[in-house]
């Protein structure tokens, strides 16, 4: 085993060895201290990409490369790394999690770490009106493990009709009927309540309740009832209704795909994992147009890797199509502008689609509960696997159809988050949000025991894109979610509507028992009233979720938008797939780890099909 393995597991199994004996909780504090230490300075610098300044260093041959080693990738290389004869590597630009970032209670603390990618969407003309500069922050995870190393752990597959629109788009093998099964086998769902029929124990994705709420969530669910919204199990037959949430942890711990996935893989001697490496390029012969390799950077030396069967994308909707177009496909006139020899004239970059929150519905209760120590917190969490730490402070989740839903069938249009700030981490929220210091501290309620309703925009209309900045591999691109714009102002309805389902659930008596009140601030800059107020509220305080689809869409060959067929790959490019929520043609209802994770194990069995 090569020491990058070995570093690797000992990595991965530090929590499983460590005691918590008083040495080990001491260490842990200091370790959340130091945490929120660096979370608090840390300021993302760009690097230059100088070509002389790299040891140019030819590396081994594989049969499969796969970029990055999110949900997809992880999915992906455990799948192919079954077959002892195929050569595997698995290239991630981060490093590897820490026992510290294992701990729910500090997901809001590494959106601003080396462990993210510290992404901003470009200015934004009608959204993002309070944030810094007018950018939303984009959190995506830059580790072994991707964005599930530092998400919110929240599972969600989605709407059964997502899944259907793909199929209506004559994509062959992607309706529920086909997905369902993947999305069955990769769970082992330990939540008593679900109906078994749609639900697994024994795979790969451990799905527990989180291990701490507050009477909050209860009564959020019963207040629901009032209304006439059920209870529902979201991720099974019926998604409409409320519910609290089922979580990616074990054990009261964050179970990110690298322990889940790449965990049970990482002893076999086919499957290579270097961490710390960027890619940077994909090579493709031009006279064949096939994909034989990669370049990538690691520890001051540019190597070149090949690949005999296949490189596969799963870097995610910004890294794909950002390598992509630095390798020469995407749109043309965008490739010559910056002097990049097109390869394949395909949309790349185009038909971006992003979920939207509304975060300023904020209610505070009459009374303030004490919160424990840091010591007591901890060793709960490392004795019993309970308490304020293992949990992000989301009490609920809900999904509802608006009444200004146009939609015929049952399907929803709006996300609820309900989430209690249990760590007080209005500082930090700030930070992570880029929310305008005047704004956060005219509207902060931390003197005073709160918590917010998240309301999301499930299906935007508006549409934006992604470029390259320039040609320097190591710079972001530029990314317009171009929220809020779309001609009819239908997501601003749609999001003004959600709140005010989410304002009559506070007040319903179930709710209105904790002694909760609407948060009497204002949006400074907002001075209207009644729905004119919430529509500028909306354009101040809605942040991006990071939910990215659709920049390397996946479509037919009559399709003018498409980027990769119904099997993944590449049109025009032998070779080479893309296997990441860069794929997705439809909006999820939801998150986007479960439908990631399906489109690895996908991927997998279409390689398989192929090459087998």
């Amino acid at each position: 085993m090569s020491l990058n393995l070995a570093l690797l597991l000992g990595f991965l199994s530090a929590t499983a060895i460590c005691t918590p004996v008083d040495d080990y909780v001491e260490s842990f504090i200091k370790g959340i201290g130091e945490m929120e230490k660096i979370a608090e300075t840390y300021k993302y610098e760009q690097e230059n990409f100088i070509p002389e300044h790299y040891n140019v260093t030819d590396h081994k041959e594989y049969d499969f490369i796969i970029v990055g080693s999110g949900p997809s990738g992880s999915a992906l290389a455990n799948r192919l790394s079954e077959v002892p004869e195929w050569k595997i590597l698995l290239l991630e630009a981060g490093y590897v999690e820490s026992p510290i970032s294992q701990v729910p209670a500090m997901s809001k603390y590494l959106q601003t770490t080396p462990y993210d990618w510290s992404y901003t969407t470009t200015e934004q003309k009608k959204a993002c009106l309070g944030m810094e500069d007018h950018k939303c922050s984009l959190k995506k995870g830059k580790c072994l493990g991707g964005t599930t190393s530092v998400d919110e752990m929240l599972y969600t597959r989605g709407n059964q009709k997502d899944y259907d629109k793909w199929a209506d788009l004559d994509l062959k093998g992607w309706c529920w009927d086909d997905m369902f099964p993947y999305f069955k086998k990769i769970e082992d769902a330990h939540i008593p309540e679900l109906d078994r029929k749609v639900h697994n124990l024994g795979g790969h994705v451990h799905l527990e309740h989180f291990r701490h709420s507050t009477p909050l969530g209860k009564h959020i669910l019963e207040g629901g009832h009032e209304l006439g919204i059920k209870t529902v199990d979201y991720n099974g037959k019926d998604q409409l209704g409320l519910a609290l949430p089922q979580a990616t942890t074990k054990d009261g711990r964050r179970n990110s795909v690298a322990q889940s996935y790449l965990g049970h893989a990482i002893k076999r001697h086919n499957l290579e994992i270097r961490s710390a490496s960027r890619v940077i390029q994909v090579l493709i012969s031009p006279h064949t147009k096939e994909a034989n390799g990669v370049k990538f950077v690691q520890d001051g030396h540019l190597y070149v890797a090949k690949a005999n069967k296949e490189v596969i994308l799963a870097a995610g909707a910004v890294n794909t199509p950002q390598i992509m177009m630095l390798s020469g496909i995407g749109p043309k006139e965008d490739l010559e502008a910056l002097k990049i020899e097109p390869v394949c004239n395909l949309k790349v970059g185009h038909n971006l689609k992003d979920q939207v929150s509304f975060i300023g519905l904020n209610f505070v209760f009459n009374e303030t509960s004490k919160h424990p120590e840091k010591r007591e917190m901890v060793e709960e969490l490392l004795k019993h696997g309970s308490g304020p730490l293992t949990t992000p402070g989301i009490e609920a989740v809900g999904f509802i159809k608006t009444e200004v839903s146009k939609d015929k069938l049952e399907y929803p249009d709006i996300e609820f988050l309900v989430r209690k700030d249990l760590h007080h981490t209005d500082q930090q929220t700030q930070k992570a949000l880029r929310i305008k210091k005047e704004i956060h501290e005219a509207m902060s309620t931390k003197d005073h025991d709160n918590f917010n309703i998240e309301v999301t925009l499930l299906h935007p209309k508006s549409t934006g894109q992604l470029k390259l900045h320039d040609t320097d591999p190591l710079h972001h691109p530029l990314i317009n979610t171009n929220s809020l714009t779309d001609p009819d102002d239908s997501d601003l309805e749609t999001l003004l509507a959600g709140i005010k389902k989410a304002l009559k659930l506070v007040d319903t008596h179930s709710v209105q028992k904790l002694g909760v009140h609407l948060n009497a601030k204002k949006v400074p800059g907002c001075d209207q009233h009644d729905d004119d107020y919430w529509k500028c509220a909306i354009r101040h305080l809605s942040v991006n979720k990071g939910h990215i689809t659709g920049t390397a869409r996946m479509g037919t060959e009559h399709d003018k938008e498409a980027v990769v067929d119904e099997h993944l790959r590449v049109l025009g490019v032998h070779k080479l797939r893309v296997a990441d929520s860069s794929v997705i043609p439809v909006t999820i209802s939801g998150n986007l780890v479960g439908p990631s994770i399906v489109i690895g194990e996908r991927a997998a069995h279409l390689i398989k099909e192929d090459w087998k």
